[in-house]
């Protein structure tokens, strides 16, 4: 299967049994990755919906950060938009955009020291 059929649009979420993750997920790390096992992990009966943040001056286009995230075997649809915007299908959100914030610098740092180590 070809990961990236699991980018839709909102408009196709219906349904029940659904949890969502939002994030910016820029870039999707291992730690970022865990963290959406962990909350697929707590109840494994519901389907998981990763919502990609537009995000402004992020690394990474939503479209490659979704297409990432849509790897993940956890992850069993992706949209690209705001987290209201599933709420509004009453579909329960959890999100951490300080903690993705401050996932996504760390990151930079590393890459940063990596660079001027050499």
């Amino acid at each position: 299967m070809d990961t990236r059929e699991k980018i839709v649009s909102v408009e196709e979420i219906s349904g029940e049994g659904w949890l969502a993750v939002a994030g910016l997920f820029d870039p999707l790390t291992l730690e970022q990755a865990e963290r959406v096992a962990t909350i697929a992990g707590r109840q494994p009966e519901r389907r998981l919906l990763a919502v990609v943040e537009p995000g402004n001056g992020t690394l990474l286009s939503a479209e490659a950060r979704a297409a990432l995230v849509a790897g993940l075997r956890e992850v069993s649809a992706v949209v690209i938009a705001e987290p209201d915007a599933i709420r509004a299908h009453g579909i329960e959100v959890e999100e951490d955009l300080p903690g993705e914030k401050q996932r996504s610098e760390q990151f930079v740092q590393f890459v940063l020291a990596r660079q001027r180590a050499r």
